[in-house]
């Protein structure tokens, strides 16, 4: 289940300074962890390089891309999008470079990535005999369908779509033609400016196909999905984030930080810290987190 809401913003890193992890971790781990990065809905992989840049430079591999589903002119469904994720970014890693994975996802983003993960888990993979997996699963602001059951995503949400999301039906795509409230209301100016510029349009079908099945719920993940929570959220709002996750009757890591919904913009460091901060707790290796003090005293 869900872990209580913080009180206050100082928990933005709560349970990051514990008995565990609250010194400073100089040593690196050998096997260091791939960082697969999902974006979500209208958002492209420049939405994400400075965070990437910033996990590069601890010494991570990343890997993201643009959704099948994001910047068409063509009906694409959630599936297809789960399928883009499980062949052109996951299994290249795992069986190609031979390198774990730790898969970070963002907003609509967390469906068709944990639906691309089926499978791939460190039980189902040693069980086909294979030596790499998806050690994790690391959701920022995501909606969080179970899949599987026929419903879409508009369903999921109670049936009605978010009041900021514009409907171009004859077009067969939607947009959030004014993003600035509710995706960067808290991103400095005029970084603000070029990520409203950089947020493209994205095929309807992806919000009303079928919701394929996410591996968030199945036993090969059990304990090892995260979930951080966005506290001035104006898109998925915090109290929708901590109703998903009750929903969900599953344990789950959970972080909160004190941004809206795009934490990768407004706070990028903090959110690198708390990736790898969780990251060690699911790899369980020292990962290198050298300002986790300095972030944590800052809040």
């Amino acid at each position: 289940m869900a872990s209580t809401p913080a009180s206050n913003s100082t928990s933005t890193l709560a349970s990051v300074t514990d008995s565990t992890s609250v010194s400073v971790l100089a040593s690196v781990s050998t096997t260091r962890p791939f960082f697969v990065i999902v974006p979500g809905a209208s958002q492209t992989p420049s939405h994400y390089a400075y965070l990437i840049h910033l996990l590069q430079s601890r010494g991570y591999g990343t890997l993201t891309a643009l959704l099948p589903s994001c910047g068409t002119t063509r009906p694409v469904s959630a599936e297809e999008d789960a399928e883009f994720i499980r062949s052109r970014l996951l299994l290249p890693i795992l069986d190609t470079e031979k390198q774990d994975v730790i898969l970070v996802m963002h907003s609509y983003g967390g469906l068709p990535g944990s639906a691309a993960a089926r499978g791939l888990g460190k039980v189902d993979r040693v069980a086909d005999g294979k030596t790499t997996s998806v050690l994790g699963q690391i959701f920022i602001a995501t909606i969080l369908p179970r899949g599987g059951d026929g419903a879409d995503v508009i369903a999921t949400l109670g049936g009605h779509w978010p009041p900021f999301i514009n409907i171009h039906e004859a077009e067969g795509r939607m947009k959030c033609d004014q993003p600035k409230v509710p995706l960067y209301a808290d991103v400095a100016s005029p970084l603000d400016e070029g990520a409203e510029l950089s947020s493209i349009s994205q095929s309807l079908m992806c919000f009303t196909s079928p919701c394929p099945l996410t591996s968030w719920h199945s036993e090969a993940f059990h304990g090892r999905c995260a979930y951080v929570r966005c506290l001035h959220d104006k898109a998925i709002s915090y109290d929708i984030q901590c109703a998903m996750l009750e929903h969900t009757e599953q344990e789950w890591i959970v972080r909160d930080i004190a941004t809206g919904h795009s934490p990768q913009l407004a706070a990028p460091e903090t959110l690198r810290d708390i990736i790898l901060e969780v990251g060690s707790k699911l790899t369980g290796e020292r990962l290198c987190v050298t300002n986790l003090l300095h972030a944590a005293a800052k809040m």
